[in-house]
């Protein structure tokens, strides 16, 4: 009797522990599921107060990496990236300087939650930044910085996520390519590549010698493109959320310079990352590395 006794009880202990185990789950679940809500309404917060003070701008785009991520049943963070250009201010930094600047132009700035969604952070492409990954002089920053600081005005420097930049040289986290075919047949051949990689979207385009002859100022053909795949981009932010602002979505930036030879440049994701969070992932190794085969592959005879 003691032993049948004995053994309904551990079976009733049984259940009870994997009844305990499935209720203090669902609460983390819960719990989880309102941290995450909350991250986002503060996410929210702080893009909106980017997006105010943006109206006037008339080329804007704007990533939501979390709800895009969703969509293809993943998850990174809340973090939105909202990017906005002028056009004069972007064609007075390149006239006479090297097109490769325009790979951190126009204006980018990302409300953002870091893994553990305890907070709202912003994030943006500093002047500092550009000026040191390119050696350019402060001064043709000016207009740029001013616009920037007007943003950043109205945010508390407890939220503003800054970046060290000790080890940013000039050409820093840059991955060049020179394309064997002209600029035109480069720029469609790439938009057709993009197009045909499942998943993958076209985000917008940024035509610099156009929008420059608005203000009569000449510059070479130069391009940039915004594209990236929500899914995988999803899974190489989901540690290191502070890649949107500049490697999610993915820039390419074709030109072509006063040699005539044609460039395709774009960001190294898993140098980003180390700057941002000293450490890279697999999945940024892995994107970085098909990222590299595409272009090659696409612009080589």
């Amino acid at each position: 009797m003691k032993s049948i006794a004995f053994k309904g009880f551990h079976k009733l202990a049984v259940v009870a522990i994997i009844l305990l185990l499935i209720v203090s789950c669902g609460n983390k679940a819960n719990r989880n599921k309102k941290l995450v809500l909350s991250s986002e309404t503060a996410v929210d917060s702080l893009d909106k107060i980017i997006k105010n003070e943006i109206l006037s701008y008339k080329w804007k785009i704007s990533l939501d990496h979390h709800r895009m991520a969703k969509e293809e049943e993943a998850y990174t963070p809340p973090a939105i990236a909202t990017i906005f250009s002028d056009s004069r201010i972007n064609a007075s930094i390149l006239e006479n300087n090297s097109q490769l600047i325009a790979i951190d132009l126009p204006f980018k700035f990302l409300a953002f939650a870091e893994p553990d969604l305890n907070r709202a952070y912003l994030a943006y492409t500093s002047s500092d930044f550009i000026i040191q990954r390119h050696e350019l002089p402060d001064s043709l920053f000016t207009e740029y910085k001013s616009k920037q600081d007007e943003i950043l005005s109205n945010f508390s420097n407890a939220t503003i996520s800054e970046v060290d930049l000790e080890e940013v040289t000039k050409g820093y986290a840059i991955i060049k390519n020179r394309s064997d075919f002209d600029f035109k047949e480069t720029v469609n051949k790439l938009k057709e590549t993009i197009n045909s990689i499942s998943g993958a979207k076209t985000f917008g385009i940024i035509d610099f010698k156009n929008d420059a002859e608005l203000y009569d100022i000449k510059l070479n053909p130069t391009t940039l493109i915004f594209f990236g795949a929500p899914k995988p981009g999803a899974k190489a932010m989901k540690n290191t959320p502070k890649l949107g602002l500049d490697a999610f979505c993915q820039k390419l930036l074709i030109f072509e310079n006063k040699s005539g030879e044609v460039w395709v440049a774009y960001n190294d994701i898993e140098e980003l990352s180390r700057l941002y969070y000293d450490t890279s992932t697999i999945y940024q190794k892995m994107i970085n590395r098909q990222l590299s085969k595409t272009i090659t592959y696409c612009i080589q005879n």
